[in-house]
């Protein structure tokens, strides 16, 4: 753990949650828009019969790692 870049890390957290009211964004609709769109990906590759199970989870998987959500442990294989 780099403890610079980790305080780096939480001082611009900070600094955006703090002033995040004082833009003029609509969280909802980025996040339903991003939502969406994981979505229907995922739905594609469920569909596709092409795909083992394990390649269709492996794919499902990486649809989150593009969108920086952490899908945890269960996946570390």
């Amino acid at each position: 753990m780099d403890i610079k870049l980790e305080l780096l890390k939480m001082y611009i957290f900070d600094f955006i949650d703090s002033n995040l009211e004082e833009f003029e964004i609509d969280a909802s609709e980025i996040a339903d828009t991003v939502a969406i769109s994981m979505l229907r990906e995922i739905q594609s590759i469920i569909c596709n019969d092409n795909y083992s199970d394990f390649e269709a989870l492996e794919k499902i998987v990486c649809v989150f790692d593009r969108n920086d959500i952490d899908f945890g442990v269960r996946h570390d294989f």
